[in-house]
């Protein structure tokens, strides 16, 4: 049996065992049966995922943002058909995301120094053992043991070096930079990355940041051309550059860069970037911290308790089965009535950069495939 512990997993077992019991693809793997709440996230990643299409990238903005427009207005129809409720509720967070992307079309052709290469990408990366990095993780009946996830973007920059891009909506004030230095999530997608790529050194991370502001939260009612309106034509440049022209590279290792400056972070109008170079030691330690949690994860005799605490439980999607454990109540009939079990691999049809098993091992940007 191969055991599979996606990023989602991990972050569960880490912040309420219970909830990950619930939910994690080696437990009980249970999602709720119905979305109950927009994810404007989710809408922000599915438009940007557009955006940054790397076959799209030299196009003018003209064609571009009314495709990346549609994107997130069939991001939010999609989560409408599954949750129903009011059509003013949904309007509103058609406006509210709308409203922010304008922002941000306007801001990001002067601070994007990349090229894209890869959107809304899966990888599947054999976790090794650590006392012996040439074998892999085996768990408990002997199978193998596999690290998950899927990151918003993989991107060049001018040296040739590979970033690791994570798009963030943020509906409170901007997390310290010590959080994002210390962000385990993202700096395990960089080890994973060179993992499911064979050869890639991956430079680091870049986060970008869209904050809802206060206008957004009482949104008007933009018109189609307000909407659509772009700052600067992708293929031209701006304040020194749209960014790296070129979409495809035949490197897997990048030139040393004239900068050596560990963070470096712009904000303005509610928008962050923050790049943050990652040295090898650091995804290295980041790789081994994690086969230690995954060992956790897959020993038959772990203890499954709950760690309650008001910033997790209000969004949590379990608290009504948690509920009826605490309380010593029947449970069963709680989750057969309102969570199915979910396939191991999702399957996103339709989905930019959706496969169920990635490109392969040994794939390489800018060498086919």
């Amino acid at each position: 049996m191969e055991y599979r512990v996606s990023a989602a997993d991990r972050a569960a077992f880490k912040r309420c065992r219970r909830q990950w019991d619930f939910s994690a693809t080696a437990r009980r793997c249970l999602s709720p049966v119905r979305q109950t709440t927009y994810d404007l996230d989710r809408a922000v990643r599915d438009a940007l995922a557009v955006y940054y299409f790397p076959g799209m990238w030299d196009w003018d903005a003209g064609i571009v943002l009314p495709l990346v427009s549609k994107a997130l207005d069939n991001s939010l129809g999609r989560q409408r058909a599954e949750i129903g409720g009011d059509p003013a509720d949904w309007q509103t967070a058609v406006d509210r995301t709308h409203l922010l992307l304008e922002r941000y079309f306007t801001w990001a052709p002067t601070v994007d120094r990349f090229s894209p290469i890869r959107v809304e990408t899966d990888f599947d990366a054999i976790v090794p053992d650590p006392n012996d990095p040439e074998r892999g993780l085996a768990g408990p009946d002997g199978g193998g043991i596999h690290y998950t996830g899927r990151i918003d973007l993989l991107a060049i920059d001018e040296y040739d070096r590979y970033w690791v891009v994570r798009h963030r909506l943020i509906d409170e004030p901007f997390p310290s930079t010590e959080q994002l230095v210390l962000d385990e999530d993202s700096v395990a997608a960089c080890w994973a990355w060179e993992r499911f790529y064979d050869g890639m050194e991956v430079a680091g991370t870049i986060y970008n940041e869209l904050a809802v502001q206060d206008d957004e939260r009482s949104p008007r009612n933009p018109s189609k051309s307000e909407r659509r309106r772009g700052g600067i034509p992708q293929h031209e440049p701006s304040g020194g550059g749209r960014g790296v022209s070129s979409p495809r590279r035949i490197y897997v290792k990048g030139r040393p860069a004239e900068t050596t400056d560990r963070i470096t972070q712009i904000e303005g109008n509610g928008l962050r970037r923050t790049t943050i170079r990652r040295n090898p030691a650091e995804i290295h330690t980041a790789g081994a911290q994690l086969a230690a949690e995954i060992l956790d994860m897959v020993r038959p005799d772990i203890r499954v308790y709950p760690n309650p605490a008001p910033a997790q439980c209000s969004t949590c999607a379990f608290v009504a089965p948690c509920l009826a454990v605490h309380e010593d109540r029947e449970v069963e009939q709680i989750l057969a009535a309102d969570y199915h079990h979910r396939p191991a691999i999702a399957i996103e049809r339709g989905r930019l950069g959706g496969t169920p098993f990635g490109v392969g091992r040994g794939w390489v940007p800018g060498r086919g495939g």
